[in-house]
């Protein structure tokens, strides 16, 4: 009994500070074909403030569907407190140059500039056994 109440605080705890407590789901999530899976992947990373899930956010602000878009901006100011200039609204252009700033830091505070990156990253260290 006393193990299964230990698992449960620590997925608490994980989740208040911002883990993870099942990341490859929420990753798969939010590289789902349907925009619908994304945006609730979205709104759970958001809501959690999963810090793992902020590389992906960012990927997901090229998504092609403007509603992907929309709640990836707004996910990723609850769980950063940065907009890096992005908005829903700008031209494309400008939309495209904040996401440049959220892959510059992205490189400075996770050593990556995309989810598609980390997850071939993580990929390749379980093959070679470096994790």
């Amino acid at each position: 009994m006393k193990s299964v109440v230990a698992i449960i605080a620590t997925v608490i705890l994980l989740v208040q500070a911002g883990g993870c407590a099942n990341p490859c789901q929420l990753q798969a999530d939010l590289q789902h074909d349907d925009p619908d899976v994304r945006i609730k992947a979205i709104t759970r990373a958001g809501n959690t403030k999963s810090t793992c899930a902020v590389p992906f956010l960012v990927d997901r602000l090229t998504d092609s569907q403007k509603d992907v878009r929309f709640f990836a901006i707004g996910a990723l100011q609850r769980i950063t407190g940065r907009t890096m200039g992005w908005r829903y609204y700008g031209r494309p252009a400008e939309r495209a140059r904040a996401v440049q700033k959220w892959r510059q830091w992205l490189r400075e505070e996770y050593g990556t500039a995309s989810g598609r990156e980390q997850a071939d990253q993580t990929g390749k260290s379980k093959e070679d056994g470096s994790i």
